[in-house]
């Protein structure tokens, strides 16, 4: 298969013994031509050491990051007491079985289970970074540098959430989408069987049209499967509750639909009011919050039919490459993240696979695609710098200096997410309008030097 690649350093590819050419020119990625002692094993393995070593460090020193890891302990140790049915129950059964694992390690000892719990998530990341930097050749330091540096910049927050593990299976599901696509349909049901929303994601995988039926069988199994062991395991009331926790929220501070009542808050003390509510999350409340929260629930459906005319648009197109099932699932993301009514810090890693993915498939040639990466890099560092380091501005300090600069950084953040996620759409609808002399997708792997 033959892929246009703007912006390509002008130069003539070497022919083949028959006088043709390759059938992938060659181009040269600016990125990793700065990484140039990553491109071997060590080199990338040093720095993935490194960087992780110090997000541990980071992590143990700052209690408020992992105290979800102490939420998750208390739970599943009680779990014999409290029973399936009423554990966890703002998440599907699924989670409650992974959050057992680390358990078996550490019993009722919570210190060992907070220890077992970010190296399990450890072992995901490793994961997915080695799988980013073996899969090609010339790109391949950049995908995994990029992984390894979104990661960092959102700090050690991505070790002490679950969310990771959604993020590693969409990461997953895009690089087997072209060679094995019932088990990346799987990979997606997986997903959705952690956090619901991922089963949208299958909009992304729809790129040959002679494989679609393995992905939705891998799909369709997989997310079955699931579902009839949650409500064995578990009853019905149990299967719906997490449908029934999201329904009856507020709107959480940091939620995009909540940055007017927020920056009144910290323009207007006393208008507002933010209070630890029963969901477990910090909402906002006011005069203007039910309206907001009517904006929210048409905000969701307006979220919903774009989903839904991108994945229209996907499955008619002719096939579409690898580039364009990235794209379309980091706008499918942005697009959920945007349009709720909650937005917890650990949704920004959501993003980070399937961009780190784009940079595989030579995202750094287009200019588009250069923002867009370099977009997600900075709202992952903001997301950081909002939580843990100003967080506390906002719903401790009260009314100052400190809540009105930890306020307008939430705002730049969350239009920051907006102009992402817009221009993560541009670009996918673009993408599929392009036409492709073979169905097949871009495999990763088939992007090398001639």
């Amino acid at each position: 298969m033959t892929t246009s690649v703007p912006h390509t350093v002008t130069h003539h590819s070497p022919q083949s013994a028959d006088g043709n050419l390759p059938s992938v020119t060659r181009s040269e990625s600016p990125t990793p031509g700065r990484f140039p002692a990553l491109g071997s094993g060590p080199g990338t393995a040093l720095l993935w050491a490194g960087s992780r070593l110090a997000l541990i460090v980071m992590l143990y020193a700052q209690p408020k990051v992992w105290s979800d890891v102490g939420y998750y302990f208390a739970n599943v140790d009680a779990l014999r007491q409290t029973w399936l049915a009423r554990t966890l129950v703002e998440y599907p059964t699924p989670v409650v079985w992974l959050l057992r694992v680390p358990h078996m390690v550490s019993g009722s000892d919570p210190a060992v289970y907070l220890a077992a719990f970010v190296t399990l998530m450890v072992l995901f990341d490793a994961v997915l970074t080695g799988w980013l930097w073996a899969r090609g050749r010339d790109v391949r330091s950049s995908a995994a540098v990029y992984w390894m540096l979104f990661s960092f910049l959102i700090g050690p927050l991505i070790f002490s959430r679950f969310d990771l593990v959604t993020a590693v299976f969409a990461g997953g599901a895009l690089l087997l989408v072209s060679r094995f696509p019932a088990v990346s349909g799987a990979l997606v049901a997986a997903g959705a069987a952690l956090k619901l929303w991922p089963a949208l994601l299958i909009t992304a995988l729809w790129g040959e049209r002679r494989r679609r039926l393995a992905t939705w069988v891998g799909f369709a199994l997989t997310g079955l499967t699931l579902l009839v062991a949650s409500l064995l395991k578990g009853g019905l009331a149990r299967l719906l509750s997490p449908l029934a926790w999201q329904s009856g929220r507020g709107l959480q501070i940091e939620s995009v639909l909540a940055t007017p009542a927020m920056l009144n808050l910290a323009l207007r003390p006393g208008h507002d009011e933010i209070h630890f509510s029963d969901y477990k999350a910090f909402e906002i409340f006011g005069a203007g919050v039910p309206t907001m929260l009517m904006v929210a629930s048409a905000a969701t459906v307006a979220g919903g039919l774009a989903i839904l005319a991108l994945g229209t648009r996907a499955w008619l197109s002719r096939g579409h490459d690898l580039r364009s099932a990235a794209l379309i699932m980091v706008a499918v993301v942005g697009i959920m993240i945007v349009t709720n009514k909650t937005l917890s810090p650990q949704y920004v890693i959501w993003l980070g696979a399937p961009l780190a993915v784009l940079t595989l498939v030579g995202g750094g040639h287009r200019t588009g695609d250069r923002w867009l990466l370099g977009l997600g890099l900075v709202l992952a560092l903001c997301t950081q710098v909002i939580f843990p380091f100003t967080y506390k501005w906002i719903v401790d300090v009260g009314p100052g200096v400190g809540r009105t600069l930890a306020t307008l950084l939430l705002t730049v953040r969350n239009a920051g997410l907006v102009g992402f996620t817009v221009l993560a759409y541009v670009l996918a609808w673009s993408s599929l309008g392009r036409p492709h002399p073979s169905p097949e997708p871009l495999d990763a792997s088939t992007v090398t030097a001639s």
